[in-house]
């Protein structure tokens, strides 16, 4: 007669040993699939229009990361609503890692204060690959332009009151300008555009006498001597331009720090996200890739995974204050 206490020990090595092997299978799987990774193009779609930061760093990104993944990665402009249009396009893909979207803490920090109602959560909807690094947004007037420092424009605009109009064209280029038109006391306009490129040409024409933009995209049009740099909305100066103020200096707290990395679809692999991170930090370490990233202006970030889930979490806390403190109405 078979004792049941060791028929009941026995069932249950055996189930234990069934999912031991069953998870050593998964495990398996997992892993191939990671290797395997990817078995055809990467699309990275960038929420934002050509010409900007996230444009100007996925496709340097691109090359280096089609060495590494033996497959073309096409570089996707969806711009739009402050980035939600191409944001939610990647929310709804396939979770394999094969469509990425670059992220930056407007997406997915500061759009969740600026709108009553997101069409996506930017943590249970993704997940966090890892940072390329952080930057500044910089003023800019045409080289032309007859007020190039902060006390000028202040007289200036004040003497002719909604005269002056200042470009914007995501999230971080309009608090920026709203926050300097609050700072200074200064009655100008804001004017918002779907792309960068659109800003820089009317202000070029004549139509709007500023315009905010980023590091990386306000690079070339400051080399190109058509425009010049009149402040810059870090705490401090930089190396990269050492003879322009930080806004700090006129309006004490004044900073706006910006960042961009990139995300998955919830639900991919641990696996593909880890090896996406790997090829960033290498990436980061990498000579041509680290010179082309410090001459549009960044400082070089690379994170974990987990860091970047992190590092989001902390500046959706950080731009809540910035758009209570410009007085913007959610929409």
């Amino acid at each position: 007669m078979i004792c049941k206490t060791g028929m009941l020990k026995r069932s249950r090595s055996m189930f234990a040993a069934a999912v031991a092997l069953s998870l050593s299978v998964l495990a398996g799987h997992v892993q191939a699939a990671s290797d395997a990774y990817p078995t055809r193009p990467v699309t990275v779609v960038v929420p934002f229009g050509p010409g900007g930061s996230g444009d100007l760093t996925a496709r340097t990104f691109a090359r280096y990361f089609e060495k590494r993944a033996g497959q073309s990665i096409v570089v996707e402009n969806k711009p739009g609503a402050n980035g939600i249009i191409g944001t939610q396009q990647v929310k709804s893909a396939p979770p394999d890692g094969h469509t990425l979207l670059m992220v930056s803490n407007m997406t997915h920090a500061a759009n969740s204060s600026l709108f009553k109602k997101l069409p996506y959560d930017p943590q249970k909807d993704f997940e966090h690959i890892g940072l390329f690094g952080v930057f500044g947004v910089v003023l800019l007037v045409p080289a032309n332009s007859p007020f190039k420092t902060i006390a000028e424009l202040t007289s200036y605009s004040r003497a002719n009151p909604e005269q002056v109009s200042i470009g914007h064209f995501n999230a971080s280029t309009q608090i920026a300008s709203v926050l300097l038109k609050s700072s200074g006391d200064m009655p100008i306009k804001t004017v918002s555009y779907r792309t960068i490129g659109n800003a820089f040409t009317d202000a070029l024409g004549g139509h709007i006498q500023m315009v905010f933009a980023d590091y990386p995209a306000a690079t070339s049009h400051i080399a190109s001597g058509k425009f010049l740099p009149v402040a810059i909305t870090e705490a401090q100066r930089i190396a990269r331009w050492p003879e322009v103020p930080a806004m700090a200096e006129f309006y004490p707290g004044y900073e706006i720090i910006l960042s961009l990395g990139l995300a998955a679809p919830a639900g991919t692999p641990k696996a593909v996200l880890e090896k996406v991170n790997g090829w960033i930090v290498d990436g980061l370490q990498d000579p041509e890739v680290k010179e082309q990233l410090q001459k549009l202006g960044y400082s070089l970030r690379p994170t974990s995974v987990d860091g970047t889930r992190k590092f989001l979490l902390d500046e959706s806390a950080k731009w809540a204050k910035y758009i209570k403190a410009a007085n913007i109405e959610p929409q």
